[in-house]
């Protein structure tokens, strides 16, 4: 009986080895694509010149595998994108008056080459492919055939929209359809929107970091440290949208040899309407309690700047009644220090009258910030990325149901106060 047993065990043991081991897909690593950043634009039909043109196959010389000596094999194609010797589609087919492509995507991975043991100095770091198409997911279908590798999404970093294609809504809905329900997408990836093109964002190689995938996704992966920049996950935007027709993304703005994020993009039922600068981001993120550490130094005391950093923060929101109508209040109770002042100036900056004073000047500037912010939200953009419908309805169910028919207008209406209560803890040592 124990020697069955025994038997038993070792034919499990020899099962699990067999089958839990290795590569599950038996896809080898040097022969993936492992996609880090995905560019989405709007196609546009003066750009098939750039696809088809010597200019562009130059091009991809230099970003491809391909050497100067090699020429990259001239595939003629008919309309429909076939090779009629072999029979077999081989790229996208070329636009005419009856087939409009709506994307152009950008798809960059690395060369795995350049971390082996065989990488030389001035290989390239990256690859990048331009293609047109008429759906992001389906782009890797057509770049599979074109290269030798297995393109896979499961670490994807980052997602850049470029501004044209935002400014669509129907193609904007079509595209976060499409990646949020491919299984390979990870949910956690981050969208940005560019305030150019998508290509001009990932076309460009920053000096710290000449994988632009990385780079934006580092970024983005401290937004929760600094107050100027969010962090916008794929699924945290989809669900914006599904809860309030709203949502806010990260904004990324193209340089020569670098990239900043900074600010936001607001939209309303899938459309771009406008632009939050750096400060409206931070009031923003406070109002959402999304920031931890928040960096203001704009405060003047005489001839001094005094820079002030957040350490604790807590937002509360209320809901009230006033003559008939809902009042929202924010009270932001909010704890920091000054990180430098003066040397030898003579003044202590935890006594008071300056502690006074400073405290007192921050609650102004964040108030009058957020004033600014609520007037841009409710009037210009009238968009509610604030959340303010989903906090009714979750608080007063009853006074929802007679807003939520007519929210633009109602949400117009809508008594929105941020009571700022800053507490200055300490201030800059000196070792």
């Amino acid at each position: 009986m124990r020697i069955k047993k025994e038997a038993a065990l070792a034919i499990l043991i020899i099962f699990l080895t067999l089958f839990l081991s290795g590569c599950w897909d038996r896809v080898e690593i040097e022969d993936r694509g492992y996609v880090l950043a995905l560019g989405v634009d709007k196609y546009d039909p003066s750009d098939l010149n750039k696809y088809e043109s010597n200019e562009y196959i130059d091009l991809d010389r230099k970003t491809q595998k391909f050497s100067p000596e090699q020429k990259k094999p001239d595939i003629k194609t008919n309309q429909k994108g076939i090779d009629p010797q072999t029979k077999r589609k081989v790229k996208p087919p070329l636009p005419n008056s009856k087939n409009e492509y709506k994307f152009a995507v950008t798809v960059l991975f690395p060369n795995l080459r350049t971390i082996g043991k065989d990488s030389k100095p001035d290989e390239q770091m990256r690859f990048l492919f331009v293609r047109p198409a008429n759906n992001v997911i389906g782009i890797r279908n057509y770049l599979e055939r074109e290269i030798n590798k297995r393109l896979y999404y499961g670490y994807l970093k980052v997602i850049v929209l470029g501004r044209d294609l935002v400014e669509e809504p129907g193609y904007m809905k079509e595209v976060l359809d499409g990646l949020s329900r491919e299984s390979d997408i990870p949910q956690n990836t981050f969208l940005l929107v560019s305030e150019t093109t998508a290509r001009d964002v990932l076309n460009t190689m920053p000096l710290v970091q000449p994988v632009t995938g990385i780079h934006l996704f580092e970024i983005s992966k401290n937004a929760s440290i600094y107050g100027r920049v969010i962090d916008t996950p794929l699924s945290q935007v989809v669900n914006s949208f599904i809860d309030s027709n709203c949502a806010v993304i990260s904004r990324v703005e193209p340089g020569v040899e670098t990239l900043k994020v900074a600010g936001a993009a607001v939209f309303k039922n899938f459309r771009f309407v406008g632009w939050l600068n750096e400060k409206q981001l931070q009031i923003y993120k406070l109002l959402m309690g999304k920031a931890k550490h928040t960096f203001i130094d704009d405060l003047k005391y005489k001839s001094t700047y005094i820079p002030f950093v957040t350490t604790e923060i807590q937002t509360q929101k209320k809901i009230k009644n006033e003559k008939g109508r809902l009042k929202i209040v924010y009270n932001l109770r909010i704890e920091g220090e000054v990180v430098e002042f003066v040397f030898k100036s003579g003044y202590k900056v935890l006594d008071d009258p300056i502690r006074k004073y400073i405290q007192n000047e921050l609650n102004k500037i964040l108030k009058t910030r957020a004033e600014d912010l609520i007037y841009l939200l409710k009037y210009r953009y009238n968009a509610d990325v604030l959340g303010i419908g989903d906090l009714i309805s979750k608080r007063r169910a009853k006074d929802w149901e007679k807003l939520k028919k007519n929210w633009d207008d109602e949400f117009k209406k809508i008594d929105i106060e941020v009571i700022p209560d800053v507490r200055l803890r300490r201030s800059g040592t000196i070792y």
